[in-house]
């Protein structure tokens, strides 16, 4: 059965999303999972978190997929000794040493490969499972399609996890991918754990300021620009593709959104549960169009969530301190 996977940005959203019908949550402990510390959580957060999602049978992943720099790596793993000693089992990672790293250490534990792996095609999942990934997640930007998945999963013995979203339009920065943003802004501290955070730089446990979203001008004739647009649209939440996923195999359905407000994603993840659960009871006759009225007014509130962001975050990028 397909696991529907929700974000828990903050520690009220993951008990939301989670009482909203969630089989599992994912969240991020602060400097360690690509976002902005508003949108991560300290550990004793997760711990209580855990503690909620295994009393109702749920799950708890945490992100950790940051790139650590090579002092970070003990404590890496020295964090995570301590999730595992509170019973959590699930990690979510994005640097290939550590992926192999953490499953010879602890062979028990689930390792999603994070979408920041950017996984382009069949060998690159086959490689991430070779070394120790159990789930693999697509990325949004690949087109997939219920073929190649159906593809991958006769193929690659591994999970595979979709995003309920895709791209409107196809862009040239890639996730995981982009040092776009350290260029424009960068704050670094050490934090009393000695964790480095280098805000600014995904990669490195911060977030990016999204300035992929601003007009570009990616061509000029004669000093005019004859092309301006975003180097990467903003996705929307998608409906139709589910009894597809479900049929194919998927192992889960990710729900996008750490930054978003809290009501918005537990009315997003008990919307999906809803829909999931008919798709579930009878895949081949569902009628998925009574579900476009509430979809649409879903899609609209999170994208214009979304935008509101991406402004902040961009207008944020412009506030040098230099």
């Amino acid at each position: 059965m397909v696991k529907l996977l929700a974000p828990g940005g903050t520690q009220a959203m993951a008990l939301a999303v989670l009482e909203a019908g969630a089989d599992a949550v994912y969240v991020g402990p602060a400097g360690w999972s690509r976002r902005p510390p508003e949108d991560e959580l300290h550990d004793e957060e997760i711990r209580e978190i855990n503690e909620f999602a295994r009393s109702r049978g749920q799950e708890v992943k945490v992100a950790l997929n940051s790139v650590p720099g090579p002092q970070e790596i003990s404590l890496l793993f020295q964090k995570i000794e301590k999730y595992i000693d509170w019973g959590l089992s699930s990690f979510i990672l994005n640097d290939i040493g550590c992926i192999r790293q953490l499953h010879q250490r602890f062979p028990g534990v689930n390792i999603h490969a994070s979408v920041t792996c950017a996984v382009c095609n069949r060998e690159d999942l086959r490689f991430y499972q070779e070394i120790g990934a159990d789930f693999v997640i697509l990325s949004y930007r690949w087109g997939v399609e219920v073929d190649q998945i159906r593809a991958i999963k006769a193929e690659v013995p591994v999970g595979i996890e979709v995003f309920l979203f895709t791209s409107l339009q196809e862009g040239i920065i890639c996730p995981g991918r982009c040092t776009m943003s350290s260029y424009l802004r960068f704050e670094r501290w050490v934090d009393s754990e000695g964790k480095d955070h280098c805000f600014g730089s995904s990669n490195r446990g911060g977030s990016c300021y999204r300035v992929c979203q601003a007009g570009w001008d990616l061509d000029r004739t004669n000093g005019s620009p004859t092309k301006r647009l975003g180097l990467k649209s903003s996705p929307s939440l998608i409906l139709h593709e589910l009894p597809d996923y479900v049929e194919a195999g998927v192992d889960y359905l990710k729900i996008p959104g750490r930054e978003h407000p809290d009501g918005v994603m537990r009315d997003i993840t008990r919307f999906y549960r809803k829909v999931l659960d008919e798709v579930q009871a009878s895949p081949a006759s569902v009628e998925i169009e009574h579900f476009v009225p509430e979809w649409e007014q879903l899609k609209y509130r999170w994208k214009v969530e979304r935008v509101q962001r991406d402004r902040f975050r961009i207008w944020r990028a412009g506030q040098s301190d230099a």
